[in-house]
């Protein structure tokens, strides 16, 4: 019986590992660098549309768990998340290919901006201009939140957080770590409840 039991969980093991997306570190490279010189309007819009939508190397699921895994840790949150997805996809080498996609054109791009704005941003158009971009991050910001909050399961209680979430950040204006700390730990701590109830 136990032999039976390792065998099984063996299979299972080698079947998880078989499904894993494998993709090489030279398309992690471009389609980084695509993201990082395509992003007007922020990265989380145009890193969902290529991951999920375009290349369809993660679920929309998928991409939502490893965003929320990205703000938790320190830094740049889409930066982790790719960090994450480079050593999903092609170990240390995927990491490296994700952080020479983000960095080598794009550094490039923002210092010819930076000088531009530097010379140009008192200017009344340049102004105007910055204002109506800002109406399209928004925009884009909105259409990228509505496609991962469809990710979520259909249970009240991940609802439940999201609402409570912007409330307190959104409405009451409270700082971030005073509504996100209690949330996640009463979060985390109601999971591992579950997941002891389904053991026993």
């Amino acid at each position: 019986m136990a032999r039976l039991i390792g065998s099984s969980s063996e299979v299972a093991s080698n079947h998880a590992e078989a499904t894993v997306k494998k993709v090489p570190p030279r398309e992690l490279f471009f389609a980084y660098m695509v993201i990082a010189l395509a992003s007007s309007g922020g990265l989380l819009f145009w890193t969902h549309r290529m991951l999920v939508e375009k290349k369809r190397w993660l679920t929309n699921t998928e991409f939502t768990e490893y965003y929320a895994l990205g703000q938790i840790i320190p830094g740049a949150n889409l930066f982790n998340t790719g960090l994450m997805l480079g050593h999903r996809f092609a170990g240390v080498r995927g990491m490296l290919a994700v952080i020479a996609g983000f960095t080598t054109l794009s550094f490039f791009v923002m210092v010819a901006l930076g000088v531009f704005y530097t010379h140009y941003g008192t200017q009344p158009a340049v102004a105007r201009a910055i204002t109506g971009m800002a109406a399209v991050v928004i925009g884009l910001l909105f259409a990228s939140s509505i496609k991962m909050a469809l990710a979520m399961p259909r249970i009240w209680r991940p609802w439940l957080f999201i609402v409570l979430a912007f409330a307190g950040v959104g409405a009451l204006r409270w700082p971030l770590l005073w509504v996100a700390i209690p949330l996640a730990t009463f979060s985390v701590w109601l999971a591992w409840r579950d997941d002891g109830r389904k053991a026993a």
